[in-house]
């Protein structure tokens, strides 16, 4: 094992006194894209755990599985992730025509 330096424990920007440089400041384009790109994943992983709910209760009804535990945490899971995203896109609705009230005054 090689010598520990101070900079490894803590790094300089975490030391009192020491000016850290300002964030960059974000384009509103690069705001909008990184909120689409994690909206798009979640869309994605709810669809995916909707398909596999899916796939398994299909399963245990053909008889392929007999684990009703694993078929009904599924369904449940699934449930879930698509009630919760029922709920933020009403949120986003209702935060889009909150901006557009604000901008008509």
């Amino acid at each position: 094992m090689g010598p520990i330096s101070l900079d490894t424990l803590m790094p300089k920007s975490q030391l009192i006194g020491v000016k850290q440089e300002p964030e960059k400041v974000s384009s509103s384009n690069e705001l909008v894209n990184g909120f689409s790109a994690i909206l798009e994943g979640h869309l994605e992983e709810v669809n995916d755990s909707v398909n596999n709910a899916g796939k398994l209760t299909r399963q245990l009804a053909t008889g392929e599985i007999d684990n009703i535990h694993s078929v009904m945490i599924a369904a449940q899971e699934a449930n879930i992730a698509l009630n919760f995203t029922l709920a933020l896109r009403d949120k986003i609705i209702r935060a889009y025509e909150d901006t557009l009230a604000m901008g008509g005054r």
